[in-house]
C-alpha cells in the first residue's frame, strides 16, 4: 500500500508543478502534455498494481516497486535523450541565425551608407 500513496503523492506534486509552469509560461504546451501524461501514468499504474505484481513474478523480479522505478528510470533516460536531441537542434539554428547576423552587419557600412565602399557620403 506504500508504492501505491507514494506514487499518488508523486503524481499529484508533479500535476501541480506542470500546471503552475505552464500558467507562468515556463514550460510549453508540448512538454506540459508529456509531464501531464506522466501524471496519468502515474495514477494508472496504482489502479494496475495487481498486473505489476504478477508480470514481476512472470519475470523473476522480488517486488513491483522494482518494476516501477525501474520503468520510471527507463523513461527519464528517454526523455535526457529527446531532450539532448532538441538541445542539439537548437543549438545548430542558434549557430545558424550568428552566422546569419554576422554576414548582414558585414554587408552594411557602419555609418548606414551601403551604397559608400570606403564608408564616406
Amino acid at each position: 500500500m506504500n508504492l501505491e500513496i507514494f506514487v499518488l503523492v508523486v503524481a499529484c506534486i508533479n500535476l501541480a508543478v506542470v500546471l503552475e509552469f505552464v500558467r507562468r509560461r515556463k514550460l510549453a504546451e508540448s512538454f506540459a502534455l508529456l509531464w501531464t501524461g506522466v501524471a496519468v501514468g502515474a495514477f494508472v499504474l496504482i489502479l494496475a498494481r495487481p498486473v505489476i505484481d504478477r508480470f514481476s513474478s512472470f519475470v523473476g523480479i522480488e517486488s513491483g516497486t522494482s518494476v516501477v522505478f525501474s520503468l520510471a528510470i527507463l523513461f527519464l533516460v528517454i526523455v535526457n535523450i529527446h531532450l539532448s536531441v532538441h538541445v542539439t537542434r537548437l543549438d545548430d539554428r542558434v549557430e545558424e541565425l550568428a552566422t546569419e547576423i554576422a554576414l548582414l552587419n558585414g554587408i552594411r557600412h557602419p555609418d548606414g551608407d551601403e551604397n559608400a565602399p570606403d564608408g564616406s557620403r
